[in-house]
């Protein structure tokens, strides 16, 4: 494992979004452009927000009783058998809603290309003390940008499991099967995988995108 010291900044080239907000980007050249940090980090090296799928504010409940799509696993009011939504709408997205401009949580396909090896090279390290992924690009032109995923772990109903050894970053994609579970990346350092079985309700991170 490789110990990287940081100023806060990426190791990569950053740039500010076009679109008038503050937030930087890296072009790993794939088919959108990645955060510099997580959705409520001040740096690289910070496990930013927690959200519920859906939500988009953070908070201390997130069991299903507090959950704003239903109150239970049995009783979503929405994205479920009956309406089919599979997608979140711009109004249930937490990037959308708190950063605004062209941002938005990626979709399971935009996890499962920044996965593939053969687009990216991903490095078990440390930021600043925070344990996560390094993920460089391989493409020609883009093998010198890069970004950092904390592994902040989750926040299953009062509290932060998994921090330091595990990451959970949600995708905008329900599970198909099961509606009260939402894919998501989740890894820990000898796995990385795009999973099915993110329950709605838990709180996880996220790592906005842009076109």
């Amino acid at each position: 494992m490789i110990q990287e010291k940081n100023n806060g900044k990426n190791a990569a080239d950053e740039k500010t979004a076009a679109d008038g907000s503050s937030h930087e980007y890296v072009d790993l050249g794939l088919s959108v452009k990645w955060a510099a940090m997580n959705l409520g980090a001040e740096k690289i090296s910070d496990r930013g927000g927690y959200f519920a799928w859906g939500e988009t504010a953070q908070k201390d409940d997130y069991t299903w009783s507090a959950y704003r799509h239903g109150d239970s696993a049995d009783t979503l009011t929405k994205y479920n058998f009956t309406d089919h939504g599979l997608t979140l709408e711009a109004a249930d997205d937490a990037a959308a809603v708190n950063w605004g401009g062209a941002w938005r949580i990626p979709t399971s396909a935009e996890w499962e290309e920044l996965c593939d090896k053969r687009n990216c090279k991903w490095e078990w390290t440390k930021i600043e003390n925070t344990p996560g992924y390094k993920i460089t690009g391989k493409k020609a032109g883009f093998t010198d940008k890069s970004i950092f995923l904390p592994a902040a772990g989750y926040f299953r109903a009062h509290a932060v499991e998994g921090a330091d050894s595990s990451g959970y970053y949600w995708s905008s994609t329900r599970n198909r099967p099961f509606e009260d579970r939402a894919i998501c990346l989740f890894f820990i350092p000898t796995f990385i995988g795009i999973g099915n079985n993110g329950f709605r309700n838990g709180g996880f991170t996220i790592r906005p995108v842009m076109e």
